[in-house]
């Protein structure tokens, strides 16, 4: 247990939000960090389960009740090495992941969860400050090559533990710059871009090669789906990269838009999603105008989802008159 009865000393503290009439002016990130002494009370609020639902009902299944411990004894070294363990991007899971492990944690049939993403994000940002993420490059060459089709989080995953494996890791990339839809699609508010270039130094210094502007393609001649982004400058096929390595893992996301064959849909106006995010994300990191122009309009967004929600934080701080979801 974190802090024998510490879920009764303390409750739970949400991280401290900028307020709403200061942060739709800007694109930063508005959700503080924990301090070291936030960190710990919250962490020693774990009642170390017999049976954590919450690490079951993490996709990773992230050890929470031992990384909890560790923070709660102020041994941030050692949560990280266990969080470290079986979650690849922390520092970004940390910001963006919906934390289906907060609704499976035991405290909160009677009391408010465990705060465990908000602790994940300030294991993550301790563990950068004081240096324990660095490079893990491989001991020895496995003398194999592999090709990662997608640099989205999937395929940064699979291309770190390939190339700590030993294997020569080159992944392709049809945008300008790496990332997927943590650099092109999630707005900077939610992931700030220094956070997804941090993790990209590593990669780099741990052996994995890109190739950007490089789009994958089937069969010779074949086109994106409508609503596709594309930067390519080249292409190379299937074909071509099972020829030149030992194995291929493609990673290529799910970038095809939803779309409504309803009365008035050729209308002027109505814009994928992606279309108005990805333009925003390229304004931001100083390139290009968002095509999308909403100032002093009524805009609609249709969806309830996260990319939903990343459209009405976008078209508020570019000052729509109105937004209705």
């Amino acid at each position: 247990m974190g802090l024998d009865g510490g879920f009764l000393k303390f409750t739970r503290l949400e991280p401290r939000h900028e307020p709403v009439e200061e942060r739709i002016k800007h694109f930063n990130e508005f959700i503080a960090i924990y301090s070291d002494t936030e960190g710990r009370e919250q962490a020693s609020r774990c009642m170390d389960c017999g049976i954590p639902f919450c690490q079951h009902q993490c996709p990773l299944h992230n050890t929470m009740p031992d990384t909890q411990q560790y923070v709660s004894d102020g041994d941030w070294e050692s949560a990280w090495r266990v969080l470290d363990s079986t979650n690849s991007f922390p520092e970004i899971t940390g910001r963006i992941c919906p934390a289906p492990c907060e609704e499976g944690c035991t405290l909160g049939l009677h009391r408010d969860a465990v705060s465990i993403k908000a602790i994940e994000k300030k294991i993550a940002e301790v563990a950068f400050s004081r240096g324990y993420v660095t490079p893990q490059p491989a001991a020895a060459s496995t003398g194999c090559s592999v090709a990662v089709v997608g640099s989205g989080p999937a395929g940064l995953a699979a291309a770190q533990q390939l190339a700590r494996m030993g294997h020569a890791v080159t992944v392709y990339e049809k945008m300008d710059k790496p990332g997927g839809l943590l650099r092109y699609g999630i707005p900077d508010f939610k992931l700030g871009k220094k956070v997804v270039d941090r993790r990209l130094d590593q990669l780099v210094r741990e052996g994995v090669r890109f190739v950007l502007s490089t789009r994958v393609t089937g069969t010779d001649g074949e086109t994106l789906e409508p609503g596709v982004h594309d930067d390519a400058e080249s292409t190379i096929s299937i074909a071509a990269l099972q020829a030149k390595y030992d194995a291929v893992v493609l990673a290529l996301g799910a970038e095809v838009p939803r779309d409504l064959k309803l009365p008035g849909r050729e209308l002027s106006g109505i814009h994928f999603a992606l279309d108005f995010l990805i333009a925003q994300n390229r304004v931001n990191s100083g390139g290009g105008v968002n095509p999308v122009q909403v100032r002093g309009k009524h805009v609609v967004v249709i969806g309830g989802g996260e990319t939903a929600s990343d459209c009405i934080g976008t078209a508020n701080r570019l000052g729509a008159a109105s937004v209705t979801q």
